[in-house]
């Protein structure tokens, strides 16, 4: 497959028409397994057992998130190398041992806006339920929901309700998402029905649970923002991310209202949120997959055209598979440098003053020159080993299937041996000890034990996977479908923003001072020019319904 784009790049080069080019390495992921509906969910019956035939509900119940393959047979499940329930760092089972770091393994493209962005994005529709994991949270589609939340209820609590405007603060005359606290410490009147902030009869909370299973201090509620989501404040770049979009929605309301004097708040918000959208979705597919893509060229591009022709056009429904893959906790560094100060991971998280203090620009810009680590095996920080015990107890009690099998579900060959599996033959005997046979190897471990194709982030199995949800959940987005995408959806202003809009940098440059002198970029900048800094501290991916 990762030749097939190679040609398709030199293809370009050669001067074929990128939509056409494009067209094709998008189809060419798209359609590396059956379109959705899918037979199979994580519906159970009702004495919890989870099922391996089709239902009514495992096609319509999209509570109950989704599988690609159904379930294993429960001989496989039983077969699996025992794995010790989580104590402590340094009391892990042996399976969730093969993700502890042993020493730090350098990421040779991403910068660690990338992890940035990766975690802020995902966040919004990779929502497992805590109260029960068969289900989700999700709205299955990619809709900004980190700033505008899952409910029209939450989206108009956070609206200012003039000019189309988002609520917003301001701090050393920069603007920032509103704080959620008062100055007497406690929630807003005005934020106290936000699901993560409303008490039940108890007087409990997720915020509250927040503040006390993370012993944060009072003082971290100064610069606590209101937010869409109950993680929006998690770490310093989750929160960048948000203030970027908010900034951005708001300097578009304020454009429309300057072009449509006539129009109300409703419109001017509504048309503001539908662009923003937009925007996000563009630079998914030309920013962060571009990024992905094994091959080191903009191959990939949105053309609202072409996605509603092909037969992966389908309604989105996240599956459990899309969200144990995302768990990249090997981009985690051990601290962060921001403009000559370094800050551990107990410091980046939960404290945006950080940001305050050192301004958007400059922390977006000191991401975009560290280096991420790799995603593999033996490379996770030590703080976020419970979250691999987590994520490969959910793969065993969901009953996922090897990892061949999802090769061969996704169009690849399956491996014969583990040194096809990895050039690393110190952990290609461990894994041969503990599985026996590589058709054992299971589905999450495979993913991060493989190595990577030729100039790819990761393995050739997460690189199709990744690809494969990104394009069919994005392109299948309601706002490119092409009854809507047009001026009376987004305006001819709208539309221009659309088109002069590729890359993270290009919001930076509309919304920050200066913003289009900073180095912003997913990729490493160049070793002459660039300063990769101390690395730094984020959880990307460690709060997916853990």
């Amino acid at each position: 497959m990762f030749d097939d784009l190679r040609e398709l790049a030199a293809r370009l080069a050669s001067g074929i028409a990128p939509k056409t080019v494009s067209k094709l390495a998008i189809n060419s992921f798209a359609e590396a397994t059956p379109p959705r509906p899918r037979p199979f969910s994580l519906w159970s019956d009702e004495k919890g057992k989870i099922c391996d035939y089709t239902s009514w509900a495992s096609l319509t119940d999209r509570h109950f998130s989704g599988r690609h393959l159904r379930a294993a047979p429960e001989s496989y499940s039983a077969s699996l190398p025992e794995d010790a329930p989580y104590r402590s760092p340094d009391q892990v089972g042996q399976v969730t041992d093969l993700f502890r770091r042993t020493a730090f393994r350098e990421c040779p493209r991403s910068t660690l806006l990338f992890p940035f962005f990766a975690q802020w994005f995902t966040d919004s529709f990779l929502r497992v339920d805590i109260s029960d994991r068969r289900k989700n949270t999700s709205n299955h589609e990619i809709d900004l929901c980190q700033i505008y939340g899952l409910t029209e209820a939450t989206t108009r609590t956070l609206r200012s309700l003039e000019g189309g405007r988002l609520r917003s603060s301001t701090v050393g005359g920069a603007e920032y998402p509103d704080t959620l606290f008062g100055a007497d410490g406690e929630v807003k009147e005005h934020y106290r029905s936000l699901p993560y902030a409303r008490e039940d009869e108890d007087g409990n909370s997720v915020l509250k649970a927040i503040f006390a299973s993370r012993n944060l201090p009072d003082a971290r509620k100064e610069f606590y923002f209101a937010s869409g989501l109950e993680r929006g404040n998690s770490n310093v770049g989750y929160t960048a991310m948000s203030t970027l979009f908010l900034r951005e929605h708001n300097r578009l309301a304020g454009e429309l209202k300057a072009r449509n004097p006539s129009w109300d708040d409703e419109r001017l918000f509504q048309t503001a949120r539908n662009i923003n959208i937009v925007l996000l979705l563009k630079i998914v597919i030309e920013d962060y997959i571009n990024h992905i893509s094994p091959i080191g060229a903009d191959i990939f591009r949105v053309d609202p055209g072409f996605p509603e022709d092909e037969p992966w056009y389908r309604t989105n429904w996240i599956a459990l598979e899309f969200d144990l893959l995302y768990r990249w906790h090997g981009l985690v560094t051990d601290n962060m440098r921001i403009d000559g100060t370094d800050y551990g991971q107990r410091d980046f998280r939960f404290n945006n003053k950080i940001l305050t203090d050192h301004g958007l620009g400059t922390v977006l810009e000191s991401g975009s020159r560290q280096s991420a680590g790799r995603i593999s095996l033996q490379n996770t920080p030590t703080f976020l080993l419970e979250a691999e015990y987590h994520a490969i107890k959910m793969g065993r009690d969901f009953r996922l299937r090897g990892f061949n099998e999802y090769r061969v579900r996704f169009g690849l060959d399956p491996l014969d041996d583990f040194d096809e599996l990895t050039g690393d033959p110190v952990l290609a005997d461990r894994l041969l000890q503990l599985y026996g046979d590589i058709d054992n190897v299971e589905f999450f471990i495979g993913l991060f034990a493989e190595d990577p194709d030729g100039g790819a982030l990761f393995g050739e199995l997460m690189t199709t996977m990744v690809a494969h949800d990104a394009f069919t959940q994005a392109l299948t987005n309601p706002l490119l479908s092409k009854n809507v995408f047009n001026r009376d959806t987004f305006t001819p202003y709208g539309m221009k923003t659309i088109r002069q809009t590729s890359r993270l940098s290009d919001l930076v440059a509309r919304n920050v001072p200066d913003g289009e002198d900073l180095f912003i970029s997913l990729s490493r900048p160049s070793q002459e020019g660039g300063d990769r800094g101390a690395g730094g501290a984020i959880n990307v991916g460690a709060d997916h319904g853990r």
